[in-house]
């Protein structure tokens, strides 16, 4: 057995020839404990299947007589968009690949008449289920981090090492003036503030990024975005939005409006 240190992964394997898909079953359950094989032998019992049953990756053949591989993808994916697909076909062309790719497929593999194929696709599967669980846990992370943010009641911005805003809450866009996030389009940090107080602000910025540490709360000046100018105690700390690294920005007390 392949040692794989992760929850186990069901896979249902959809081939119109109930031998091979027994053989491939058989021999991935074998040697990778870690998988649960479950077999159907054309696309509409397949995704019955997984109404029924769900599953964490569908491999699928390509030649088959109700619909063939592609098709198959096409309807899953109107109900199940994130669900990982390998395509896994003894008709391979040029064309069935690009169309594949073009179908959204999230991997390819030609059969062949060895099982080390077996051995390439476990991997695969793993690979595929691997990258949309971790696509899944970053979405509920940043769904969390929105729920945090967008809740507090002190103005919150994020900026990426750009300058440019990641994100910002409702708060900071009450302390802005401005109606939603879409008039922040474009708009970088240093715009955001009195131009007299920009090069200690781009300072901070760039070695919290260099650094990856907190800046001191330090009073700026912010223009809003209907002229007046608001004095702030802004506290900056590093941290990651949507795999990227960002400047939090709260402004911890408004001083006065000018």
């Amino acid at each position: 057995m392949t040692a794989y240190q992760s929850d186990s992964v069901t896979v249902l394997h959809v081939d119109d020839e109930p031998g091979l898909c027994e053989v491939v079953a058989e021999f991935l359950e074998h040697r990778h404990g870690w998988l649960d094989v479950e077999t159907a032998t054309d696309a509409a019992s397949g995704i019955e299947y997984v109404r029924q049953d769900g599953v964490d990756c569908v491999v699928s053949d390509y030649d088959m007589p109700d619909k063939d591989g592609l098709e198959f993808l096409r309807s899953l994916r109107k109900e199940y968009p994130d669900l990982p697909f390998i395509l896994y076909t003894g008709k391979g062309s040029e064309e069935i690949a690009s169309d594949a790719i073009s179908a959204g497929v999230d991997d390819y593999l030609q059969k062949e008449a060895t099982t080390d194929q077996y051995e390439v696709l476990a991997n695969r599967i793993k690979n595929v289920v691997d990258r949309q669980r971790a696509q899944s846990a970053a979405a509920a992370a940043d769904e969390r981090y929105h729920n945090l943010i967008d809740t507090a009641p002190v103005p919150v911005m994020l900026f990426k090492e750009s300058g440019s805003i990641a994100y910002v809450n409702d708060a900071a866009l009450d302390f802005l003036e401005v109606a939603d996030a879409t008039a922040l389009d474009g708009v970088t940090m240093p715009e955001l503030l009195v131009e007299d107080d920009r090069d200690e602000a781009l300072g901070r910025f760039r070695k919290l990024f260099e650094d990856g540490d907190p800046a001191p709360e330090t009073e700026f000046r912010v223009r809003a975005f209907d002229g007046t100018v608001k004095r702030a105690v802004v506290a900056t700390a590093p941290g990651i939005y949507r795999d990227q690294q960002v400047a939090q920005a709260v402004a911890r007390r408004v001083l006065e409006t000018e």
